[in-house]
């Protein structure tokens, strides 16, 4: 079955862009694309294509502009999941966005590894929505049907009276038949709502989750002292050119998995991925005096991870060596819209982890002075100096001796 995606962008050149990207899955049958230059064109594909439920836009361009798109999106009567790009920075667009509905987003210049994730991830949930529709669907005309089967019984109780008991017999026994089979539909959504559950602890912290399942909705707070850690891969980019997309997609999911165990031992909270990226915090929601040292204890064992996996892969492809950069500060983090919960975390603490990431090196971690003043008295730190940052200046920068 191909999957027909919208794209809805003005520059010229995004459709020659994707269809040469996407061209093996186009001619296997895997993808379909329509492609748009504004929100007017976008409505009237998505008239014309009833198939179309996955759609990527941009959120600035002429005449009508992404986001007002998304608005009338929303009043489509079917299940349309939207992707937006807008540029990193550009978080109060992002959080309007998200509030009219979008799935997910995307960032500029855009990542076509990350896009290609995130249409997968995008597709699955599209599945469980249509599916969902399909058994309420069911549902309603087995009503329906039922309800009419009583009518008639009622109409033809008066003409045949000879008949009423083994009519009452006989539709005792279909109420026992229907009785146990919806019992056996609502253990499938016991288990549905069981599995959404886990997923929702799985994309929020516990005490956000159990707040958002209260209230919902849950409240953006800013926490004083946490501690930051981004990673990401060396010659990602040319790795990524040496496989194909399922198995670069195998590789990442391994290693991040690796990942997702490790920072959940150390009392790590998982934000998000991006890219070959990996970002994860200490310290929030519940406040972690150790912090900073569980941090470095995550980015030892995830560095010693990947040096071992690169000494188990005897085929030399695939991802060896990792980057690492350690911040601690203040931060605001939050859920970002009401649909489609996305926790996330802001402010300069994020920042300049990701560009102390940015600054180390392979197979080393990274930290700012904030962090060594925590740790000098746990681990052998070397002072690398004043180092500059891009749009942060100069950075006094640690290396962590392990």
């Amino acid at each position: 079955m191909a999957y027909k995606i919208l794209v809805v962008d003005d520059e010229p050149d995004m459709e020659l862009l994707i269809t040469q990207r996407f061209r093996k899955q186009i001619r296997e049958g895997i993808f379909t694309f329509e492609f748009a230059h504004d929100g007017n064109e976008a409505l009237i594909k998505l008239e014309e294509h009833q198939d179309i439920n996955l759609m990527l836009t941009d959120i600035n361009m002429p005449g009508m502009d992404g986001l007002t798109l998304l608005g009338k999106v929303k009043l489509i009567d079917r299940p349309i999941n939207s992707l937006v790009v807008s540029a990193y920075g550009d978080i109060k667009n992002i959080r309007t966005a998200m509030n009219q509905g979008a799935f997910d987003f995307l960032t500029k210049p855009l990542d076509f590894q990350d896009f290609e994730i995130t249409i997968y991830k995008s597709i699955e949930n599209i599945k469980f929505l249509l599916q969902t529709i399909e058994i309420q669907k069911q549902l309603d005309i087995e009503r329906v049907e039922k309800i009419k089967a009583q009518e008639e019984a009622l109409k033809n109780a008066e003409e045949k009276a000879i008949l009423i008991a083994e009519q009452n017999t006989l539709l005792e026994q279909k109420v026992e038949e229907r009785t146990f089979q919806l019992k056996e539909k609502n253990d499938i959504i016991t288990i549905e709502k069981e599995r959404s559950e886990d997923l929702l602890l799985n994309i929020l912290p516990y005490h956000v989750a159990q707040e958002l399942k209260e209230f919902g909705k849950s409240k953006a707070r800013k926490y004083a002292d946490v501690t930051v850690i981004f990673t990401d891969f060396k010659d990602f980019t040319k790795i990524a050119e040496q496989l194909t997309p399922e198995d670069l997609v195998e590789e990442i999911d391994f290693c991040f998995r690796a990942f997702d165990d490790i920072i959940e031992k150390n009392k790590l909270e998982k934000i998000k991925t991006i890219g070959d990226a990996y970002l994860a915090v200490c310290g929030l929601p519940i406040a972690d005096e150790n912090h900073a040292i569980n941090t470095v204890n995550s980015a030892i064992e995830i560095r010693n991870f990947m040096q071992q996996r690169a000494l188990d892969n005897h085929s030399g492809i695939g991802l060896k060596e990792v980057r690492i950069g350690i911040n601690t500060g203040s931060l605001v983090a939050g859920i970002v819209g009401h649909k489609k919960f996305a926790y996330d975390i802001w402010g300069d603490t994020v920042n300049t982890a990701a560009r102390l990431e940015q600054n180390s090196l392979p197979g080393k971690i990274n930290i700012s002075a904030s962090t060594y003043e925590l740790v000098k008295n746990k681990f052998s730190c070397e002072h690398r100096g004043k180092i500059e940052a891009k749009n942060k200046g100069e950075i006094d920068m640690y290396f962590v001796n392990v």
